[in-house]
C-alpha cells in the first residue's frame, strides 16, 4: 500500500474493543482487551476440560469414533479461536463461528454423550459445558440482541440433539441473560468513565488555553513598557528632542512593537480555532490525484471538533495513505475511520489490497516516514502501519499521543 511502513507493535496493542472498531476511549479500551483474555481462556479451558470428560466416557459412548474425531475438532477449533481471537480482536465473524459450531456439537449431543449422561437432567455432559461457554462469549463479539439470538440457536440446537423436557436449555437461555446485561453495564460503566476523563481532558487544555492567554498579556504589556512607554517617557523628561531623528527612528520601531502586537493571533480564550474533523476527511479522500484512480472510500466518522492546525496534519496525512492505496495496493477500495478517543481522536485507513513484508522495506525509503508519521508527530501526535503481504495495511493516526 504505502512505500515505507513503520513495524506494528505487539499484536496485543492491536485489540482496539469490540468488534473491528476502535473503542471509545481509554476505559473502554481496557474493559474490551480484560474481556477478550478471559473470553479466551473460557474457550481454551472448556475444552480442555470437555475433551478430558468425553475421553473419560468414551467407553460407554455409543458411537467412540465420532467422539474422538469430536473432541479433535474442538480442540484445533479452540486453537485457532485463540490464536485469531488474540492477533485480530474478538470480531463478528469469530462470533457467528463459534457459536455455528456449538451450535453443531449440540446438534450431535445424543451421538456424542454416553445415555447415562443423557439421563441426567442438570446439564452434565462435555457438550453442555462447550455450550454454556459459548452463551457466556457471545455478547462480547456480538451486540446484546445477537448475543441473546445467539442464546436462542444454542438452545433450539440442544434441546434438537437430545429431544425432551431439562433443566440445561433453562440453564443455557438464564445464562445467556445474564450475561448479556452484565457486558451491558460493563460498557456502560466504561463510556461513563471515558466521558468524566474527557471532560476532565477538555477543562484542562482550557485552562491551560487560559494560562497561556494570560501569558501572552502579560508578554504584550512587558514588550509595551519597553518600547512605547520608554519612548514617551524620554520625551516627558525632555532626553529628547521634539525634531530629533532619534525620535523619529524610536517611534517608527514602536510602531512596528504595536502593530504586530494588533495583529490577530486567535481570541483569548479560544487561541486556536475548532474545526471539523469529518468534513476534512472527506474533502481528503476526494482530492484529484492526477494519473490516479479515485478511491472509493467508506467512511465511519464521528464528528468531532479538534484544534485546525491538527485536522489539517490528520487530513494531510489521510490523504497521502489514500495516496498508496491507489498507488500500491492493487485496489481503489479502501475505509476510513475516525472516533474520538478521550480528548484526542484516532483515525484508521485500512484497505484489502496485496499488502507487503514491513521488514522488506528498504531504510533509504522516507515518503510514509515524513509525509505520515512526520505530520503526525509534528503536531504531538503519532503514526503506526500494520501489514502483511496478502491481507491488506492498516494506517492508524492518533492524536495527542
Amino acid at each position: 500500500m504505502s512505500e515505507e511502513r513503520e513495524p506494528a507493535e505487539h499484536a496485543s496493542a492491536r485489540v482496539w474493543g469490540h468488534g473491528e472498531v476502535p473503542a471509545a476511549g481509554p476505559a473502554t479500551v481496557s474493559l474490551e482487551r480484560q474481556a477478550l483474555l478471559i473470553i479466551v481462556i473460557l474457550r481454551l479451558s472448556s475444552a480442555a476440560v470437555a475433551a478430558v470428560v468425553a475421553l473419560l466416557g468414551l467407553a460407554s459412548a455409543a458411537n467412540p469414533v465420532w467422539v474422538l474425531l469430536s473432541v479433535s475438532g474442538v480442540l484445533v477449533w479452540a486453537g485457532w479461536f485463540g490464536v485469531f481471537a488474540l492477533r485480530h480482536g474478538a470480531t463478528f465473524r469469530l462470533g457467528v463461528t463459534d457459536v455455528a459450531v456449538c451450535a453443531v456439537f449440540c446438534l450431535l449431543h445424543g451421538q456424542l454423550v454416553p445415555d447415562p449422561v443423557l439421563e441426567a437432567s442438570a446439564g452434565t455432559g462435555w457438550i453442555d459445558l462447550l455450550a454454556g461457554v459459548t452463551v457466556l462469549n457471545a455478547p462480547f463479539y456480538l451486540r446484546p440482541s445477537h448475543g441473546l439470538l445467539a442464546t436462542v440457536v444454542i438452545t433450539v440446537a440442544y434441546m434438537a440433539g437430545v429431544p425432551g423436557l431439562r433443566e440445561a436449555p433453562v440453564v443455557l437461555v438464564l445464562q445467556g441473560i445474564l450475561s448479556t446485561g452484565t457486558f451491558v453495564l460493563l460498557r456502560r460503566a466504561a463510556r461513563s468513565a471515558d466521558a468524566a476523563l474527557a471532560a476532565k481532558a477538555v477543562a484542562q487544555a482550557n485552562e491551560r488555553a487560559r494560562a497561556a492567554a494570560r501569558a501572552d498579556e502579560r508578554d504584550h504589556q512587558r514588550r509595551l513598557h519597553d518600547t512605547v512607554l520608554a519612548t514617551l517617557t524620554m520625551v516627558s523628561t525632555g532626553a529628547i528632542a521634539d525634531r530629533s531623528e532619534v525620535l523619529r527612528h524610536r517611534a517608527m520601531a514602536d510602531l512596528q512593537v504595536i502593530d504586530a502586537l494588533a495583529t490577530p493571533h486567535g481570541a483569548p480564550a479560544d487561541p486556536v480555532p475548532l474545526v471539523p474533523l469529518d468534513a476534512a476527511l472527506r474533502a481528503a479522500a476526494t482530492t484529484p490525484r492526477p494519473g490516479l484512480p479515485a478511491p472509493t472510500v467508506e467512511f465511519g466518522v464521528v464528528p468531532v471538533l479538534l484544534p485546525h492546525p491538527v485536522v489539517t496534519a490528520l487530513a494531510d496525512a489521510v490523504a497521502e495513505a489514500l495516496t498508496n492505496v491507489v498507488r500500491h495496493a492493487g485496489t481503489t477500495a479502501a475505509q476510513v475511520r475516525a472516533e474520538p478517543v478521550g480528548a484526542g481522536v484516532v483515525v484508521d485507513v485500512l484497505d484489502r489490497g496485496r499488502g507487503f513484508d514491513l521488514a522488506a522495506v528498504s531504510e533509504h525509503r522516507r515518503g510514509l516516514r515524513e509525509s505520515i508519521v512526520g505530520r503526525m508527530t509534528a503536531v504531538g501526535g503519532d503514526a503506526r502501519i500494520e501489514a502483511r503481504p496478502g491481507d491488506g495495511a492498516r494506517v492508524m493516526l492518533r492524536w495527542p499521543r
